[in-house]
């Protein structure tokens, strides 16, 4: 009869393998990690679900159900998920088409928004699909992260300034700003001013200061991340004290908090059209969302030596959108400034997450009337401070200087996220880096080379002193063969025939090549019978184990002299034999 111990045993054996192994020791630093990253979730989460269009609550919600999720499924000690500033402005400029921001087919649509995301994602992790975000660039990334944060900068100021103006791309923007200009007020205007000014010298200045008066690295940018928020609660007790005409627009009265989400129920509800029109915003939401994630995690695991599984990240962050959507919350992913707070407050493991979730449903339980005092201008400052970082023309200098084509991919990125909007930039991207990788694919590097004197190597004649033999012509090609490319390598070996007409004899080494498709393979074959024709024999050599299975699907193998040689000295030992060379 099974027992106690034995059911207990196996229920430990589902657990995450952090907290079967927990450390009491660990206790400490989680518990202060928590506190201190549940107070900047609480002002960030409402920050973010205005910037979406949303109510401020959802951005709440969405900052507890995650963190609980994430424990269970993610493979990084420390990420922080929530709400983040790109996600939300996706979503904001997936949803405005649709419907009108706040109403209730804006929440419906958010939530099943959410809910499609987090089944992409889950999706892509079933099939260990992690790899997925290798199709950008960094450069792309780059551009269109600073892109979007200049959008969203630009359409935080008006929050700023007490007025509105709104626009999902730099035209909109400008259109809108006429009547914005028209609708400031002196008081908000220094107000959101002062405010942001306060809360940038309280982050920046003040933890540089703080580290020049002896406070260690760590404790400085943990106080830059405090001091605002402090700031941001004062600002707010002087606004209720002194402000009885209410000329600053403040949070105002939140409803009572509710986990049960009715706005799935409306899923329903929605026509073919409105789902179908979700489906790509889901995706590249999700896309970002993941990005941005899986990249912090790397980064932050990589300093302490762990490492981070793309695949369970996939499924991660999928089922924490299937929780966000199902307390009504919004499309949430991995934050980098606050899984950096997380990291140098102590956090030792996801438990430091799950208790900031705690901290936050206690904060709605005890303090939910407080926040209706918060000015939404200095929301809009938290905003507008935290995208800023993101904005950095050194990405692109350095882009450019590396290579001209990494600068313009950053370039066009940008621009089209400010022209088009942050859904058809990501998407522009994601076409931009395609275009990237076929354009340098398809000018592939040729090299004739030689032998290194008194080696069995070969090496560039070019930029070797070698040895080469008269009337063999080896060639290495240093891509993979595919139907965009071959034709230009073909192309660019003709034009070494060219250069030594009296080669008879071509060697193709292929030690660069890792894969060949069925078109290359087809060129090939008719090429060598050209080869055959001008009296050229073609061999290959150095051809890797997959490639050559590949090959073996075909009858090219057939076709050759010789079996591909192991090496290009065997080959060169057998085209031409030591009596028999004639080096030039």
């Amino acid at each position: 009869m099974p027992t106690s111990t034995s059911h207990s045993s196996k229920l430990a054996s589902h657990l995450p393998t952090w907290m079967q192994h927990y450390h009491r020791d660990w206790l400490t630093g989680d518990i202060t990690a928590s506190l201190i990253v549940a107070l900047l979730l609480i002002p960030q989460g409402l920050a973010y679900a205005q910037l979406a269009g949303l109510p401020p609550m959802a951005g709440l919600y969405a900052s507890i159900g995650p963190l609980l999720v994430y424990g269970f499924f993610g493979s990084s000690m420390t990420q922080s998920v929530g709400p983040m500033a790109i996600t939300s402005a996706m979503t904001a400029a997936a949803l405005a088409p649709l419907a009108a921001a706040g109403s209730t087919q804006y929440l419906i649509l958010a939530a099943t928004l959410t809910l499609l995301s987090g089944l992409m994602l889950t999706l892509f992790g079933a099939f260990k699909l992690g790899g997925i975000t290798r199709i950008l660039s960094l450069p792309v990334i780059q551009g269109f992260s600073a892109g979007t944060a200049l959008l969203i900068a630009l359409g935080q100021t008006g929050s700023l300034l007490g007025t509105s103006w709104r626009g999902d791309t730099l035209l909109t923007l400008a259109i809108n700003l006429p009547s914005a200009l028209h609708h400031l007020q002196l008081a908000n205007v220094l107000f959101g001013l002062i405010g942001l000014t306060l809360m940038w010298l309280a982050a920046t200045p003040a933890s540089q200061l703080l580290v020049k008066l002896g406070m260690s690295d760590k404790a400085a940018q943990l106080a830059g991340k405090i001091l605002p928020l402090l700031v941001m609660i004062i600002l707010g007790i002087l606004l209720a004290g002194f402000d009885s005409a209410h000329r600053i627009k403040t949070l105002g009265q939140l409803p009572a908090a509710h986990f049960a989400s009715s706005e799935l129920k409306g899923i329903g509800t929605l026509d073919l059209s409105s789902l179908q029109s979700l489906l790509l915003p889901a995706l590249l939401i999700g896309l970002a969302g993941f990005l941005q994630s899986i990249t912090v995690a790397q980064s932050i695991a990589a300093a302490s030596h762990q490492s981070i599984d793309a695949n369970r990240e996939l499924l991660a962050l999928g089922n924490c959108n299937l929780a966000a959507a199902l307390v009504g919350g919004m499309p949430v992913s991995g934050g980098f400034s606050r899984t950096v707070v997380n990291t140098n407050a102590g956090a030792q493991t996801p438990l430091a997450g799950m208790l900031s979730a705690l901290w936050i449903v206690l904060a709605l339980w005890l303090l939910l009337p407080l926040l209706a005092f918060l000015p939404q201008a200095l929301l809009a400052a938290t905003i507008i401070l935290a995208v800023s970082r993101m904005i950095s023309v050194e990405q692109l200098r350095l882009a450019w200087q590396f290579d001209p084509r990494d600068g313009l991919a950053w370039l066009m990125t940008f621009s089209g996220v400010l022209l088009l909007g942050p859904m058809l930039g990501i998407a522009l991207g994601v076409g931009i880096a395609i275009a990237l990788y076929l354009w340098r694919s398809q000018q592939p590097h040729v090299a004739v080379i030689g032998r290194v004197p008194n080696t069995e190597h070969y090496r560039n004649v070019l930029r070797h002193r070698v040895d080469t033999t008269l009337g063999i012509l080896a060639v290495r090609v240093d891509e993979n063969l595919y139907f965009a490319n071959i034709a230009n390598v073909l192309v660019q070996i003709n034009a070494q025939l060219a250069n030594y007409p009296e080669s008879r004899q071509l060697l193709l080494v292929l030690s660069a090549v890792n894969s060949i498709d069925y078109s290359a393979v087809n060129a090939l074959k008719d090429w060598k019978k050209t080869l055959s024709e001008q009296g050229i024999t073609l061999h290959l050599a150095e051809v890797k184990g997959p490639v050559l299975d590949t090959l073996r699907h075909g009858d090219l193998l057939d076709q050759l002299a010789h079996a591909p040689f192991i090496s290009t000295y065997a080959a060169m030992q057998t085209l031409c034999p030591p009596e028999l060379d004639y080096s030039i």
